[in-house]
């Protein structure tokens, strides 16, 4: 019977007082679902790759390449011959396998297609548990001719076919052959490093006409698995790797006589399940998360909940001071202090649960557009723990917001309280509603600022001058096979007749795409030891007039000139004959060669072939042109050298003008008719670049959405207080009135009483934003100045002010305009 009245009474109360309720349920729903949705996004990401049986045991072998002059050079792939070399040096190693991408070309029923598939050792399928859904697995990878697909892929080529024992013939480029369908597993989960969609076994044969692909020491092609015969050999692995690099890779082709090797190479072995948010370098198959990340939004997630929960507490104590004349009431009818705690505990868990329904329905209402921003299939799993320790949360909310209330009300005298004949506000309760208004605002300004930072960030990132025109820029795609390369002259020929087409080129490396090619480079005073280490990229005719390059001095690579570089093959044939080449400022700098009008005619000279040939190219400076961004802002520019390669390019780039879709449309139709072997393929440069910052961009989104969330919850609780204080002081408005005061004297009396709070937090909140937010734009090279986060702190500090007196001044002027006869009769 008594928790049926408490109920009942616990019911009214909120139907009694709708404004405080609706602001109360929906402010805590919104830190709920904010919370929630921070979680799911959270949990994902801490638990790639946990789902492996020997999770624990499973390390990925990186590398990082520390070259002097440069950003260090990290790699999560390692060269071919490390695996066989730390299988004979550590017997803590228990199996080693190598994954390397490969795209070959297949056709099925008159059909070409490019796949994106994955080369691997034998020892592959014993590391990771794969689930097999058709054939024998351990047998599946026996020989070179075997092709393990997964269930999509099986899927598309074989429909509802059986498709064991079944072939597909897989193109290379450098060589044909059918393999035999023996394996068929699931598909990976979304939550992995890994990703692959079939597996080949590697034949280090087949690449014998490749030497960088499984045989240099110095070509990062593969990415290494190991595992380790106990979790915590680990640690004594990474101790002995500086000795396993001094002791198995050959002379690097820079540095002294007395340079180890360990100087210059670093090799680190990592837990699979810390690569998602720990790991750096190029190679990567799926996007990596960060730590920092996570943090940030965890953080984020606890703020937003813990403003909802100051709105909740804030406003239950605000309305628990009006009842003190019913506290008093049921203490002399018998009530005992813990049956007042226990009913003003129980409406709080009302009100909580109430809240925690519209949260769920908000989860689910915004969980497909969070998972297309975010890119992931985030979802809460009734089935399992979720919906308990979502309710669970809910319930500690409700408890701690209902706490105070209830036990300072539980402990009013009722003699006091009957005798006063009015309601009870102490000071205490005052200080700490101010206090925490405070904090709140302190939340929303450091979000806000933050927010801006960001985007500012973003934009800065958009709108820098990167050095080229990204503009109106079509890149044509696998011209690096041999059937397209065979055709790219006539393409590019045919294509710049096109009157839409103002200056075609062909390259190896386009802007977006990693790049970390390089060669050792020396002036002819330095000593071969003292080569340095510079970038270089591959281009054909026309490459800096079609990407609009500033030449700063010199000429271009030009079909008249005897441009084309000597070969390897004739260096080793002892043909003497000077090389063209173009540098850009930061080599030129690198280099030492004084200006880039005094650099021109002056020769420089380039490693060739293995290292161990000591072959070098003599090569002429022709040109110099100004520094680029073609990397992400988060890289400085590195020197570099840009090679001619006359007869082969991976893409062909084209500046247009005009329609940009009737061009592609026009390109694959010449594509399909002159090269129908190969699936077109195309991008835009501007696409490209901006897909650099695609999880940068998705984050910012879900800074700004949960930032306004925030925002939002806190302007809800300052309605609600402001709402309450006006009721709470109608008398000493009607007197106010009575005594001559103005609509405008009482508003402006009201506003500032919230205004003070607000100007506190921003004494707190901006010089925290400022420290953190500077931290953070430092893992940027190129990035916004630290006076932008100033102007963002003004302007955030003002449109909190503006929100507050906006939000104050409905109530202020609804009750300063009431009649003040009325205001007098009040109680």
């Amino acid at each position: 019977m008594l928790l049926t009245n408490y109920l009942v009474i616990g019911w009214r109360n909120i139907i009694k007082n709708k404004l405080f309720s609706c602001i109360n349920i929906f402010g805590l729903a919104i830190g709920l679902a904010a919370c929630s949705l921070i979680t799911l996004f959270v949990r994902a990401e801490l638990g790639y790759d946990s789902f492996w049986q020997q999770a624990d045991k499973i390390q990925r072998v990186h590398l990082t390449f520390n070259i002097p002059g440069r950003d260090p050079i990290h790699a999560v792939s390692t060269p071919g011959p490390v695996m066989q070399g730390m299988k004979k040096y550590f017997p803590q190693i228990d199996l080693a396998a190598r994954i390397a991408p490969i795209n070959p070309t297949i056709e099925k029923d008159g059909q070409n297609f490019v796949e994106e598939m994955r080369m691997v050792d034998a020892d592959f399928i014993n590391i990771f548990d794969f689930e097999t859904v058709k054939g024998d697995l351990s047998q599946a990878l026996n020989d070179p001719h075997s092709l393990v697909l997964t269930q999509t892929l099986a899927k598309k080529y074989f429909a509802d076919q059986d498709p064991l024992g079944q072939t597909l013939s897989l193109d290379f480029d450098a060589f044909k052959r059918d393999y035999k369908i023996t394996a068929v597993i699931k598909d990976l989960p979304e939550n992995s490093q890994l990703t692959l969609s079939a597996m080949v076994l590697i034949d280090e044969s087949d690449w014998t006409h490749n030497q960088s692909r499984f045989i240099s020491w110095f070509s990062v092609n593969s990415q290494l698995y190991i595992t380790t015969k106990k979790a915590g050999d680990l640690a004594q692995i990474n101790a002995g790797l500086d000795d396993f690099v001094n002791n198995n890779f050959p002379k690097l082709p820079i540095g002294g006589d007395d340079v180890k090797a360990s100087e210059l190479l670093n090799m680190s072995a990592m837990n699979i399940q810390q690569l998602h948010l720990n790991a750096i370098g190029m190679g990567e198959f799926n996007p990596r998360g960060s730590n920092e990340t996570v943090m940030v939004f965890s953080a984020i997630a606890l703020l937003i909940l813990f403003i909802a929960s100051i709105n909740f507490m804030n406003l239950s104590t605000a309305r628990a001071s009006q009842r003190a004349k019913e506290v008093s009431i049921r203490k002399v009818m018998g009530a005992s202090r813990a049956n007042l705690i226990s009913q003003f505990l129980g409406e709080s868990i009302l009100l909580t649960l109430l809240a925690l329904a519209v949260a769920i329905s908000l989860v689910e209402f915004v969980l497909p557009l969070y998972n297309d921003i975010l890119n992931k299939s985030l979802a809460i799993d009734y089935g399992s723990t979720d919906l308990l320790q979502i309710t669970a949360l809910a319930l500690v909310v409700g408890l701690i917001g209902g706490a105070y209330p209830a036990f300072v009300l539980s402990n009013f005298r009722p003699a006091t309280v009957l005798k006063s004949n009015k309601s009870a506000e102490t000071s205490a309760s005052l200080k700490l509603r101010a206090v925490l208004v405070v904090i709140q605002f302190s939340v929303s300004i450091g979000l806000f600022i933050s927010t801006g930072v960001v985007y500012s960030q973003m934009l800065y990132a958009e709108s820098m001058d990167s050095g080229f025109n990204k503009d109106n820029m079509l890149i044509i795609n696998r011209f690096g096979r041999e059937a397209a390369n065979q055709k790219r002259e006539m393409m590019v020929e045919e294509l710049s007749r096109n009157p839409q087409v103002t200056a075609i080129t062909w390259s190896q490396e386009t802007p977006g795409g990693s790049n970390e090619n390089n060669t050792s480079m020396r002036t002819p005073d330095m000593s071969p030891q003292d080569a340095l280490l510079i970038g270089q990229r591959t281009i054909g005719y026309d490459f800096f007039k079609t990407y609009q390059m500033e030449l700063v001095a010199g000429r271009s690579y030009s079909r008249d000139r005897n441009d084309i570089r000597t070969t390897t093959a004739q260096l080793r044939e002892g043909t003497d004959f000077k090389s063209s080449i173009i540098l850009n400022e930061s080599a030129l700098r690198r280099l030492g060669l004084g200006t880039p009008e005094q650099a021109i005619g002056k020769s420089v000279f380039t490693g060739r072939g293995d290292p161990t040939e000591k072959l070098e190219a003599e090569l002429e400076i022709i040109g110099v042109v100004s520094d680029v961004h073609f990397d992400s802002l988060k890289a400085s520019i590195r020197p570099e050298i840009y090679h001619l390669s006359h007869n082969w390019g991976r893409s062909v780039s084209i500046r247009f003008i005009g329609d940009p879709m009737a061009l592609v449309k026009t390109t694959q139709s010449l594509w399909q008719q002159e090269i129908p072997g190969i699936p077109f393929s195309y991008s835009f440069v501007v696409d490209d670049i901006a897909q650099q910052y695609d999880t940068e961009q998705g984050e910012a989104k879900m800074f700004a959405a949960f930032s306004a969330l925030a925002i939002l919850v806190a302007c809800l609780g300052l309605y609600g207080l402001a709402s309450f204080t006006a009721e709470r002081r109608t008398k000493e408005i009607g007197l106010r009135k009575v005594m001559g005061a103005s609509v405008l004297d009482i508003v402006k009396l009201l506003v500032w009483q919230f205004s003070k709070p607000v100007l506190v937090a921003n004494i707190i909140a901006w010089p925290a934003a400022f420290w953190l937010m500077s931290t953070w734009l430092e893992s940027f090279v190129y990035r916004i100045d630290s006076s932008v986060i100033i102007g963002l702190s003004v302007m955030a500090g003002m449109m909190a002010m503006l929100i507050a007196w906006a939000t104050v001044a409905g109530n202020s002027v609804r009750v300063a305009k009431s009649n003040p006869i009325k205001a007098l009769r009040y109680e």
